[in-house]
């Protein structure tokens, strides 16, 4: 979120899913290699994965082609050893002896976009989505990868392959509504997120995207709802707090907006913005030994904070009634750049 400053007058936030599965063809053989796959089964479930790992070696002794055993053992060289490229060999192989099998080209594609391998993973699971195009998981991952890559255009079609297959998808309807909102389309962003939000109303996530959207809309009534919607999920959301105050502040709600400026401080001190626009709200309450303390708060945090010395020139001008004070904070505003007209006048005339 940009910082949004209040100015003081004159007079007043790919997950992306990661699941190796276990699922794989069993071939019903009656013989020793089919009972060490099941024994490898087992012990993945019980979490024995060296175990495991022994058992499907064993069975590929017996059956070297044997592919779901080189799937399960890819699986297991991953997840439970966390040995990336055995787990790769293993795939593979899986894939090479049985060409349209389809789970271990998703998981191939998996381990490749972990390793950071791209454009591997998106040729592995493309795979598995031509193999079986009503897959949810694969185009669900094929997405991910295509957002990954800078694709808006591919991973949108993909997301929307995915919602169709299985519409009560959170990722797939988050991801596909921040992509419609970079693209500028509000309106089909909107739509995925209220579809979300019905899904999961605990989604805090999607409650700060639609405020930012009702924002942009100039609708600040709905996005202060949006931004409490999140913060009764988590109170500790500082860009919420911080848009809360300044839009209640803009609807002249300076106690409100005060309480939400000070959450703000209480969840990052050091926010230098937060103590500024407190002072402004401070000075339009009276409450002016609050005020002044907030904005030298402000400077020392950030000295190069423009809006600051304006802010403190104004208030010890028409607050404090002390020009040499109000003038002092004017020449670093200056300075530092700033612009304002009637204070360069101001400095100006008094030959500052």
């Amino acid at each position: 979120m940009h910082t949004r400053l209040i100015r003081l007058t004159t007079f007043h936030a790919v997950v992306y899913a990661f699941l190796v599965g276990l699922c794989c063809p069993l071939l019903s053989w009656g013989d020793d290699a089919q009972d060490l796959y099941n024994q490898a089964l087992s012990q993945v479930q019980e979490q024995h994965y060296q175990q495991a790992a022994d058992s499907l070696r064993q069975a590929l002794e017996i059956f070297p082609r044997f592919a779901a055993a080189q799937h399960l053992l890819g699986v297991v060289s991953f997840n439970g050893l966390h040995q990336s490229q055995a787990a790769i060999q293993h795939l593979e192989k899986a894939v090479s002896l049985h060409p349209n099998f389809a789970r271990a080209y998703l998981d191939l594609g998996l381990i490749y976009q972990r390793e950071g391998d791209l454009n591997k993973a998106k040729q592995a699971i493309q795979q598995a989505v031509d193999i079986y195009p009503r897959y949810a998981e694969a185009q669900l991952n094929l997405a991910f990868i295509h957002d990954q890559l800078k694709s808006p255009e591919q991973a949108i079609n993909a997301y929307q392959a995915s919602l169709e297959l299985n519409p009560r998808q959170p990722p797939a309807l988050y991801n596909l509504a921040t992509l419609y909102e970079r693209q500028g389309n509000i309106k089909e962003a909107r739509e995925r997120l209220e579809q979300l939000t019905d899904l999961d109303p605990n989604h805090s996530e999607a409650w700060l995207v639609l405020a930012h959207l009702a924002e942009k809309q100039n609708q600040s009534d709905q996005a202060i709802i949006a931004y409490e919607k999140a913060l009764r999920i988590n109170n500790d959301i500082l860009d919420a707090h911080y848009a809360i105050g300044f839009l209640l502040q803009a609807n002249n709600n300076a106690k409100q907006a005060t309480k939400h400026f000070q959450q703000v401080i209480r969840i990052n001190p050091q926010h230098a913005e937060a103590h500024l626009n407190l002072g402004v709200l401070y000075a339009n309450l009276d409450n002016l030994e609050q005020a002044e303390q907030e904005y030298q708060s402000a400077i020392t945090l950030n000295p190069k904070l423009v809006e600051a010395y304006y802010n403190l020139g104004v208030f010890y001008e028409f607050y404090r009634k002390d020009t040499d004070r109000a003038l002092a904070q004017y020449r670093t505003y200056v300075e530092l750049g700033g612009k304002d007209q009637r204070v360069r006048t101001l400095l100006k005339k008094t030959g500052q």
